[in-house]
């Protein structure tokens, strides 16, 4: 594929996710501005928990999708075989996530039948759509993909005006769970058509692609669990009121962190061609680009923070006005987080794929320590702002500690980059 070409399919594939991320941002906003912090405080646990148990094998399956499917095309071979295994162990775990999701659901977060049957629909069809995308990555459906991200954002939207001129409070989680099912029955209808032509034979093994769906999986739910880890401790420990002041914080501080996400896939293909070209001279230029991105993301994060109150009045209004210092030390572990997904980029095109893991398990470990530990000293949001702060951090320090390790002049044997 021609450079021109690969930056067309990159700028149209952000397109997509953009879109779907600004509904989601939107859909909290409305929510919290019409509805009231209550339904907000609900309505992010929910979310939170559906997001939680996607990573545990979904979210991995749609980036073995992306990975292997391409791979098998590439090699002049029929995808489906793969996609087969790949759609049968996404099933089995949705009902593994709906025996975990729904008591949890009922009995934590306090959800009746109504809500919690939205729920159990949400945890399918966002995980379907994370599924969907993967696939149509994987068959290099980009274009498609990006349009129909855009008609599933628009229908969330749409419909949760509907629900919200109605005020129909128990619908408010109906609108995002069906915005993500048009996306994933429009990709998985037609994801096993048009390979025809291709030869239906196929060398891969169904281990590796399950061993490879284990370890993304570990991977994302230690380096993106932990603040929806947050929502749903500060909504178990904290009245609604208050968690829905944590919630407008949190809505409002994670954002941030898609400018470094954004960077780190620029990052990820410069470092590897540095690295091919010259193993020691890579780390001189990677620390020149770290120290850059650590100034440029502080100067960013900081000003973000400083701002916080006026951010909070703005997007929401004064009622969630306490919120504000919530926000500000949320984006100290957001920087953390964004921060180590540089020197993060580094480790894997060096080679150094399980130093990131073991980072972000631990990270994730001490984060929860301290928000159960920190609860009968600080309130229940104070102790899930520190317990954010303190697992991103340990990550980043580890990360970056082992970034700034030197390497040996030998190339590795191979690259192994996570799709994340």
């Amino acid at each position: 594929m021609k450079p021109s070409s690969l930056m067309s399919q990159a700028a149209i594939s952000t397109g997509g996710v953009l879109a779907q991320g600004l509904a989601r941002f939107a859909y909290t906003v409305l929510i919290g501005r019409v509805m009231g912090p209550e339904d907000l405080a609900h309505v992010s646990a929910w979310i939170a928990l559906a997001l939680i148990l996607s990573l545990l094998w979904p979210t991995g399956a749609g980036n073995a999708a992306a990975h292997f499917l391409a791979h098998e095309r590439a090699l002049g071979h029929s995808p489906v075989p793969a996609l087969r295994l790949i759609q049968r162990s996404f099933w089995i775990s949705c009902a593994g996530m709906l025996l975990i999701g729904l008591p949890v659901a009922m009995i934590a977060l306090g959800a009746d039948i109504g809500d919690t049957i939205a729920i159990g629909v949400l945890i399918v069809t966002w995980s379907g759509y994370v599924l969907a995308r993967g696939i149509e990555v994987g068959l290099g459906r980009i274009t498609s993909a990006a349009i129909w991200d855009v008609i599933s954002s628009a229908t969330t939207i749409g419909l949760l005006t509907m629900v919200l001129v109605t005020r129909l409070p128990g619908a408010l989680l109906w609108p995002i769970a069906i915005g993500y099912a048009v996306f994933a029955l429009h990709s998985l209808r037609g994801a096993h058509l048009g390979h025809d032509e291709l030869r239906q034979e196929s060398g891969l093994e169904p281990a590796r692609v399950l061993k490879f769906i284990s370890w993304n999986s570990l991977g994302l739910l230690a380096s993106n669990g932990l603040i929806q880890f947050a929502m749903v401790f500060v909504f178990i420990v904290e009245p609604p009121l208050t968690a829905g002041l944590f919630a407008a914080a949190m809505s409002l501080a994670t954002p941030a962190s898609m400018l470094s996400q954004a960077i780190t896939q620029v990052l990820i293909p410069r470092f590897t061609e540095w690295v091919a070209a010259d193993r020691v001279a890579s780390r001189r230029r990677y620390l020149m680009v770290f120290g850059v991105m650590f100034l440029g993301l502080g100067a960013v994060f900081g000003a973000v923070a400083l701002a916080s109150p006026i951010v909070v009045d703005v997007v929401f209004h004064a009622t969630y006005r306490e919120a504000a210092p919530i926000m500000a030390f949320l984006l100290i572990g957001v920087f953390a987080f964004s921060i180590s997904l540089v020197a993060t980029a580094y480790l894997l095109t060096t080679g150094r794929t399980r130093v990131a893991t073991a980072a972000s398990v631990v990270g994730l470990v001490v984060g929860l320590i301290v928000m159960v530990a920190g609860t009968p000293v600080l309130t229940g949001s104070w102790a899930a702002v520190a317990g954010v702060i303190s697992g991103y951090t340990v990550t980043a320090v580890w990360v970056i500690a082992a970034s700034f390790g030197r390497v040996q002049a030998d190339a590795p044997r191979g690259i192994r980059v996570p799709l994340v």
